[in-house]
């Protein structure tokens, strides 16, 4: 029997079953909504008894608080009466008003006669009322001592009171017929649901054990071979040409194994596939265990990627498979005009190689040695392409190392020449300068700007020198906080500068003038980062193992980034100074061994010099 006829006639049978199944629930949920609908008429006329009835109580408990404080304001003329009878009065209305859109005909009857009596009433009542507010309190007595007025009360209470007492009876015995015909409908309503849950139950039983034998059948008649064909393959990819698939069915999948047999044995005549497959896996191996490789289809979506391009771009193979390429892509580096070159190379067929830089999943950059291969189908069209890479990311560091620190050391030569070339003439500009002022021939103004300029100048020739210098440590005990004091008194602070220092006495073993050149060049990179007018805030702890130093400013913070940048020579984010203040205080704290960090929010410069025995006079170089 053929495959399709024997699904054909297993889901012919479950579906005459669940057929017949379904015309019973649909039988069953009819009678059941029968039922239902009874419930909901029971449930309705009793609703409407009890609303009625409840409205006939509220008319009649609001018509006394209106009698009431009606009479109560013409005898004492008390404007809360009048109050009083203003708030009750329109929910009287509105409860005679429900009960006529509620009632039945003759129940509207009823209400109506007693509406009418009310408005007369109100009518009255009004007059009296409106006869207190014009001082004729006697008046007011009168109209609601008058005969008329008692008519239509009586008319009014005599009706209700009969409604009342009718309805009470005529509710009680609504109530019981109702409780009678509800548990009616109820014990019904039950016997469906358990008639519809067993069916539910038998349906579902039947339909499982239905699918579990249709389930085997399959198993068996057709999973079985598929497995036997699917190990056959695995066993002709591993090289192994000699399988069988041991299938002896009539139907499709019989024919399809004895056709793949037939395949197999061909191609053992025709072909060495044996060795082109291993030949195939052997270069797979060595191309994936020797370079990055990555393949891409023809609209540059990745379709393979081995381990070590997991490695080198930090993502999953699971975050890469089905993206594009330009997920690596790094802008900064390239231009959009380098890819469009690359694409144009190697969609018309030409491999391309070079050198790309990527951008990896954390945004750090890496650099490949790379060549793109096309490669084409049978029909000579490109269908994916190949990429071949070798990471050259630290011989690319280290190139632009080496070209900094070659500019750096010609920088270094000339900046050195040139500082000692400006102190010599500085010195006479400032000898100069010291005999004008001693002869008042400038103003406060000119002599504030000549030694701001001086002493800038002295500070950045200083900066450069301090630099160049590499001399070892000349370690002894000092007064730190001494140290911190004479900087202060000798430094050039603006008058809307303010600068607090706290912490106890402290003393260091360590190179006393190093440790001079490095408060100089903190306290006055933060002078310059208020702009003439802000907080500084530099503070000094010594604990059990080292010496903590914080200087923190109030300016608007550094905009370099990463903030440990700040520290390599020539960088820096302000106008003024050379770049080589903030480096050559890393370069003395790391002579002490110690370490310095930066951070914002307030900009907060944090050094850590690790203590000495007073004994340990050893010198680093």
């Amino acid at each position: 029997m053929k495959i399709k006829t024997k699904l054909f006639v297993g889901f012919l049978l479950i579906g005459c079953f669940i057929g017949t199944m379904g015309f019973t629930s649909i039988f069953q949920l009819q009678k059941t909504s029968e039922h239902l609908n009874l419930l909901d008429d029971n449930l309705e006329t009793l609703k409407k008894s009890e609303k009625l009835l409840l409205h006939a109580n509220k008319i009649q408990y609001y018509d006394e608080i209106l009698t009431q404080s009606a009479r109560n304001y013409a005898f004492t003329g008390d404007e809360k009466w009048e109050k009083r009878y203003f708030e009750i009065e329109p929910l009287l209305s509105e409860e005679l008003s429900k009960a006529l859109d509620l009632g039945n005909n003759i129940e509207k009857a009823f209400f109506t006669s007693v509406n009418d009596a009310n408005s007369n009433l109100v009518n009255l009542e009004l007059k009296a009322i409106e006869s207190v507010k014009n001082g004729n309190l006697k008046n007011s007595v009168s109209i609601l001592e008058s005969q008329e007025y008692k008519n239509n009360k009586e008319i009014y209470q005599k009706n209700l009171m009969k409604y009342l007492e009718n309805r009470n009876l005529e509710h009680q015995s609504i109530v019981e017929e109702s409780t009678t015909d509800v548990d009616s409908s109820l014990e019904l309503i039950f016997k469906d649901i358990i008639f519809g849950i067993s069916l539910l139950g038998i349906s579902i039983a039947i339909t499982v054990t239905g699918f579990l034998v249709l389930g085997y059948f399959f198993s068996q008649s057709i999973l079985k071979p598929l497995r036997k064909l699917e190990n056959a393959s695995q066993q002709i990819i591993d090289g192994n040409l000699d399988v069988k698939t041991e299938i002896y069915s009539k139907d499709e999948i019989g024919e399809l194994s004895r056709s793949f047999e037939f395949m197999l044995n061909h191609l053992k005549k025709t072909t060495d596939i044996e060795t082109q497959l291993s030949l195939q896996q052997n270069l797979r191996k060595a191309l994936d265990e020797s370079s990055i490789v990555s393949i891409i289809d023809k609209n540059g979506k990745i379709k393979y990627a081995n381990d070590k391009f997991c490695k080198v771009s930090k993502y999953s193979k699971e975050e890469l498979i089905g993206q594009r390429q330009d997920l690596l892509r790094s802008t900064k580096i390239h231009p959009p005009s380098f890819y469009a070159d690359l694409w144009s190379t190697i969609s018309k067929g030409k491999i391309w190689h070079g050198e790309i830089c990527n951008t990896a999943k954390d945004g750090t950059l890496f650099w490949n040695d790379t060549t793109v291969i096309p490669f084409v189908n049978k029909d000579g069209k490109i269908f994916e392409y190949v990429s071949v890479r070798n990471d050259i990311t630290q011989q690319k560091n280290l190139t632009q190392q080496l070209l900094h620190a070659e500019r750096l050391g010609a920088i270094g030569e000339l900046s050195s020449r040139m500082s000692h070339d400006i102190r010599n003439p500085l010195s006479i500009i400032q000898n100069e300068f010291e005999l004008l002022k001693r002869k008042n021939i400038l103003d406060e103004k000119q002599i504030e700007r000549v030694s701001t300029s001086i002493n800038r100048i002295t500070h950045q020739l200083n900066d450069v020198l301090d630099y160049l210098r590499d001399t070892p440590l000349e370690s002894q005990k000092f007064n730190l906080s001494n140290l911190l004091s004479k900087v202060l008194s000798s430094s050039e602070i603006p008058s809307g500068v303010k600068i607090k220092t706290s912490g106890d006495e402290i003393f260091m073993i360590g190179d006393e003038n190093k440790m001079n050149i490095v408060l100089i060049n903190l306290i006055y990179n933060a002078i310059q980062a208020v702009e003439d007018a802000g907080e500084i805030d530099v503070s000094m702890e010594k604990t059990s193992t080292e010496i903590i130093i914080k200087v923190t400013d109030s300016g608007p913070g550094i905009t370099i980034k990463p903030l440990e940048k700040v520290f390599e020579p020539l960088i820096t984010s302000k106008q003024k100074g050379t770049g080589l203040g903030l480096a050559s205080v890393k370069n003395i704290i790391t002579q002490h061994n110690g370490t310095i960090s930066v951070k914002n929010n307030p900009t907060t410069f944090i050094i850590k010099i690790p203590q000495k025995e007073e004994n340990d006079n050893s010198s680093n170089s």
